[in-house]
């Protein structure tokens, strides 16, 4: 998210994709931490950070933000990210943001710094899902996919189809609390993030189980047809520490 980039029940509104474009977009810092000193990096959040970035979702130059704490997966140990209604707002907030918090805080800024060393920045656009406002779980099972840039609008069509009708279903009955499917702007390697959120580990496993079982009784072709084009992915679990809307 990652990542993600990231997004509950009855009072979810489903994001088809369509013409009308992405309906957010999302900066996500993702961090590499030293595992003994990423705790500064919490406390920064929660010191410094936490009641600024909830003003800004409070006076709407924030669609939302949230902090994810790694759970298991690859390097990254903590992931930082705000939602903004355009690609020109995703741009210029976190620069302004950080001004507004550290401007006069330098030593806060260095202790942030040192905690959390090596970071990868990302832009997501969000495609698909329940929405970037909808309520999450406590935690995320972030999919990071690796596709060919040709194909990948295909892969999109793929999960409108054969993935968007049962994560509905499933935030619906309440399995899961949200889902969201999103596209790379800017960044590293990864094409495309799907997320899925919900009460526990367990329950999000639970339901990419579920997923995968019902494409592959009911879209197989389209199931490998995806799997050929988005051949390969990354999974992180992450704890949804911090989030408001």
């Amino acid at each position: 998210m990652v990542v993600t980039l990231l997004v509950g029940l009855s009072s979810a509104i489903c994001v088809a994709q369509d013409d009308d474009g992405p309906v957010g977009f999302t900066w996500v810092t993702y961090f590499v931490c030293d595992v003994a000193t990423q705790g500064a990096m919490d406390a920064a959040v929660e010191t410094n950070e936490k009641a600024v970035l909830d003003k800004w979702v409070e006076d709407g130059k924030l669609t939302t933000w949230g902090y994810l704490s790694h759970y298991m997966g690859g390097k990254w140990r903590r992931a930082h990210y705000y939602v903004s209604p355009t690609m020109a707002d995703a741009l210029t907030n976190q620069s302004e943001i950080y001004r507004e918090i550290y401007a006069d805080n330098p030593d806060g800024l260095r202790a942030r710094s040192e905690a959390c060393a090596g970071h990868d920045d990302y832009i997501w656009a969000l495609e698909q899902g329940t929405g970037p406002v909808a309520d999450r779980g406590e935690v995320s099972l972030s999919v990071y996919y690796i596709c060919e840039i040709r194909r990948e609008d295909r892969a999109d069509e793929i999960v409108a189809q054969a993935h968007a009708p049962k994560l509905n279903q499933m935030a619906k009955d309440g399995v899961i609390a949200s889902w969201g499917w999103s596209s790379h702007r800017i960044g590293g390697e990864y094409r495309r993030l799907q997320t899925i959120t919900g009460a526990d580990y367990a329950s999000v496993v639970a339901a990419r189980g579920e997923l995968m079982q019902h494409v592959n009784e009911n879209h197989s072709d389209l199931g490998d047809e995806f799997v050929d084009i988005c051949g390969s992915h990354t999974d992180y679990i992450w704890n949804i520490v911090h989030e408001a809307s």
